[in-house]
This record gives C-alpha cells, sequence and structure tokens, in this order.
C-alpha cells in the first residue's frame, strides 16, 4: 500500500542508500526526483543520493552535480547530486525531510537529468 506521506521532486531526505553490490544501507540524504504527480499513488520515490564525499564537488563527472547552496538546506559539508545513482526506493525507508533544495540548485539537477535520459 502506497505511503501517505507526500513528498515533492526537490526536497532532500535521509533515507537508507544500498551500498553499491546491495551488501547493506545506511542513511543518507538524497534529492527526490520524482514528480508529486508521478509517484503519489506508489510505494516507491525517485531519488538521487547526495554525496559529501570531495572528488564528486571538485571534479565533477558526468552525472554528478555539485551544490552551491548546501547548506541551506541542512547539509553539512559540500555535496553532490549524484544523478549517475539515481534508484526507487520505497518511502517507508525515508526517515526525514532536511529541507527542499535552492531552485538554483534544483534547475542544474533537473538540467543533469533531462541530459541523462535524453530529453534535453
Amino acid at each position: 500500500m502506497p505511503s501517505t506521506t507526500t513528498y515533492r521532486r526537490g526536497q532532500v531526505v535521509v533515507v537508507n542508500v544500498p551500498f553499491t553490490g546491495q551488501t547493506g544501507s545506511k542513511p543518507r540524504p538524497a534529492l527526490v526526483a520524482s514528480a508529486e504527480s508521478f509517484h503519489e499513488r506508489l510505494s516507491d520515490v525517485i531519488v538521487c543520493p547526495i554525496s559529501s564525499q570531495e572528488r564528486y564537488y571538485r571534479k565533477p563527472g558526468p552525472g554528478d552535480a555539485p551544490l552551491q547552496h548546501w547548506r541551506s538546506v541542512g547539509l553539512r559539508r559540500p555535496s553532490t547530486v549524484r544523478i549517475s545513482n539515481t534508484l526507487a526506493v520505497e518511502k517507508r525507508l525515508i526517515k526525514r525531510v532536511l529541507g527542499k533544495l535552492h531552485s538554483d540548485d534544483l534547475d542544474r539537477v533537473e538540467q543533469g537529468l533531462r541530459e541523462a535520459f535524453g530529453l534535453a
């Protein structure tokens, strides 16, 4: 049964993100990428994990979107949205909402998503 909690595109949430190889998971920030109209009746929401690893922020690769306004959303360190690691997670695994991404950062992420899915 789908969650009754409402999530909106652009929200930064804390969710259990699986490790590469599916050997476990750890609570991590992630950006809600799917529109509410898409996921409102689903039990999953599409997210892009957010990494504070310096290598992604300083030298972003394809599918990386460094955040300019990371402090305003409640992140502790310079962080990067990893568009290349987009995944669907069950809404029940979302622990809490940290805040909403600044519109400038969200615009860059949305452009990256369009490029990743060939919609640009």
